[in-house]
């Protein structure tokens, strides 16, 4: 439900993008002999991971990102956004709800703020993995994609101090040696949306008129990082991290709002807050034949959604989450000999989840499109969740010979909520063909917990089974010369016991239950070439299916994410010493939609109307289309270093429409069947960035 609302609040907010610092800090390459003599004396093995790699450095360049790597990753095969522009990725025809995010070896309250960017500070991100499917024993508790972010380690040199401002955010990065053994970074950001918003504005519509819809706290959010690192010795390093999000927005919507006209009870004032706290220490042990990574983390999680307030007649509705989670997490890697390594992985999770909430009972799923028309009875209540999880994996990692590699795992997993235990095995085998070529093939059984909303008692079914999924894939790879490489793989996935809404059905009263079956299959193609010839890029294309059965109806349709067709482009080049730029196009078929094919009365509002929908997600928009462009240049201040970043979004201002509902604002009777089509308010944009090293 709160999802849901939080939609069409930001669909409303012609500007709720939240643009990422752009910048790059130079690095002095002085190469004199007291330089030499110095770095041979403070070099740490930290210093390894202190850099960040070829791979996410193109992530950070490239057009349209906006220097932030992780909204890079939807120009990777596989990968989209499921329901416009700006939402959660949805990888190989996986719900983004079926996704991990890791970061730095522990679980992440949430990675992208809800108005576009990632959370984190650019300068902080040494490596960044997606593992599409079929991954290895070392991640539990998803079925989609593997999102695992490596914050780079702090840098041993004098401290510096890098300001950043764009048109849409505005940040601060500090950096540096505090001891011999001892270095540390700062990092915090704040949004600058409110610039944009005079509170008590009412916002226009796409027609330009008034919308209904007040500003009464623009939208806003601000996020911070901090790591210090002790290298103790040259075999232990203990590290301790901290980072914190928060994203927050507030409307008042009146008699004129499409939400108004459609659930006449949300009229009022709305509040949205969330922000999660996370803080982790890692104790880093390196010897000959092992290295072992000990951490703890804890977690604190929260969202608020209140809704329909008035000041006359009514306190509203809202609900609200709060998530507690200590994590105890470890991994052993020993090398057995030249040829053969094991990796033993553990984690221990105690989680408390409380659940608040007075509001309306909405029974819907994926497979809903339209979560308002399934209203049952006003709740008011507050559950609990405390569950204890845990899992253990093993990996074998065998090089048999100059020709074939093998990874052979397992993990079990169990928890005391569901009193379920599930034992996964995952395998993976490659063939060298030669030192050019190579072919891969992976199989793997995962699974995850049902989202909280479906399994806390009274709002859900706690004795709904956890979902599971089966992964297969097959890819072949080649390196060709001049740093050109390209890969194509297959793929194909099974997902079972996802949950079902039970309107309508006898037994309506347990809500929800595991009746919804769906698979995914698909090929992924990525042509690449690295950084030569001052130039580099990379093609994409994707072809996908992804479809979802009602098993207790034997209907199978699209999946709502369903994409069959994505195709991404990004070329950087090097003009000048001091000049660098490119474009990324993107290009994938329309999003599913549910046809209107009708109107009816509202059975609770007089004179008030509600759509009658054909078959679910059977129809798509025309196909999505952009093409971003990014200049960068390097100057200075006053003697200081600096970086200017030019960025133009959707260059040619192509409309791509992300929702259809009725104009309820024109409905006058039930002969009235008028359409509006929104668009994803991702019209041509400029961005101007600096940032100031000192």
């Amino acid at each position: 439900m709160i999802a849901n609302q939080l939609h069409t609040l930001f669909r409303l907010t012609p500007l709720a993008l939240c643009l990422p610092l752009l910048a790059q800090a130079n690095t002095n390459t002085s190469t004199n002999k007291d330089t030499m003599e110095h770095i041979d004396v403070v070099y740490k093995r930290s210093s390894i991971t202190s850099e960040i790699t070829e791979n996410t450095e193109k992530l950070v360049t490239m057009p349209g990102a906006m220097g932030d790597p992780l909204r890079a990753v939807f120009a990777l095969p596989g990968v989209v956004a499921a329901g416009g522009s700006m939402s959660e990725p949805a990888v190989r025809g996986s719900s983004p709800d079926d996704n991990l995010f890791e970061v730095d070896f522990m679980p992440a309250g949430y990675i992208f703020h809800d108005f576009g960017s990632s959370i984190f500070n650019r300068y902080l991100i040494q490596d960044f993995q997606l593992y599409s499917a079929g991954y290895g024993s070392s991640y539990s508790n998803a079925t989609g994609a593997v999102f695992d972010v490596t914050l780079r380690n702090p840098k041993y040199q004098p401290i510096t101090t890098t300001l950043d401002f764009t048109m849409f955010n505005a940040g601060v990065f500090m950096e540096g040696q505090l001891t011999e053994n001892t270095a540390f970074y700062l990092s915090g950001r704040k949004s600058t949306l409110p610039l944009f918003f005079s509170k008590g504005e009412e916002l226009k519509d796409d027609d330009g008129e008034l919308s209904g819809v007040t500003i009464n706290d623009a939208p806003d959010d601000h996020d911070y990082q901090g790591k210090w690192i002790w290298d103790i010795n040259d075999k232990n390093a203990l590290t301790v991290s901290f980072t914190g999000a928060k994203d927050s927005v507030a409307a008042g919507f009146n008699q004129r709002a499409e939400l108004s006209l459609k659930n006449p009870e949300y009229q009022g004032d709305a509040d949205f807050i969330r922000e999660f706290t996370s803080q982790s220490i890692l104790w880093d042990h390196f010897n000959k034949d092992f290295s072992l990574r000990l951490g703890i983390g804890a977690l604190d999680h929260s969202g608020r959604l209140e809704y329909g307030k008035r000041a006359t007649s009514s306190d509203g509705f809202f609900e609200e989450e709060q998530e507690k989670q200590i994590t105890y997490k470890g991994r052993v890697n020993w090398r057995i000999n030249k040829t053969q390594q094991l990796v033993f992985d553990a984690a221990y999770f105690d989680n408390d989840t409380t659940y608040s909430y007075d509001g309306f009972q909405y029974l819907c799923t994926e497979l809903d499109p339209d979560c308002d028309l399934n209203k049952g009875e006003r709740i008011t209540g507050k559950d609990s969740l405390a569950l204890d999880k845990y899992f253990i994996g093993a990996s074998h990692i065998w090089n048999i010979n100059d020709q074939w590699q093998s990874e052979v795992g397992v993990q079990y997993q169990s928890n005391d909520y569901t009193d379920e235990d599930f034992v996964m095995p995952r395998l993976a085998l490659t063939y060298f063909i030669n030192e050019r070529n190579s072919i891969n093939a992976k199989y793997g059984h995962y699974n995850r917990m049902q989202d909280v909303d479906y399994i806390l008692p009274e709002h859900g079914n706690p004795n709904l089974r956890s979902q599971t999924s089966k992964h297969s894939s097959l890819g072949f790879a080649q390196e060709l010369a001049g740093d050109w490489t390209w890969s194509i793989e297959g793929y194909y996935k099974t997902m079972d016991d996802l949950p079902l809404a039970l309107n309508n059905y006898p037994d309506a009263a347990t809500l929800y239950s595991n009746d919804v079956t769906g698979r995914a299959y698909g090929v992924d193609l990525l042509i690449n070439k690295n950084k030569t010839d001052k130039w580099y890029g990379w093609l994409a294309i994707s072809y996908a299916k992804s479809e979802r059965t009602d098993q207790r109806q034997n209907i199978t349709r699209d999946y709502y994410a369903d994409t069959p067709l994505v195709v991404n482009i990004v070329f950087n080049y090097q003009i000048s010493e001091k000049w660098q730029g490119g474009f990324n196009f993107t290009a994938r078929s329309g999003q599913t939609y549910t046809p209107i094919i009708g109107v009816k009365e509202n059975p609770e509002f007089e004179g008030r109307f509600l759509p009658e929908y054909g078959d679910p997600f059977s129809k798509r928009f025309d196909v999505y289309h952009r093409i971003d462009l990014r200049f960068e240049r390097k100057t200075d201040f006053w003697g200081l270093d600096g970086v200017l970043i030019l960025e133009l979004m959707n260059a040619y201002g192509q409309a791509n429409t992300s929702n259809i509902d009725l104009d309820y604002q024109k409905i006058t009777s039930t002969n009235n069947l008028i359409i509006k089509e929104s668009e994803d308010d991702f019209e041509m944009r400029p961005s101007i960035g600096f940032s100031l090293t000192f």
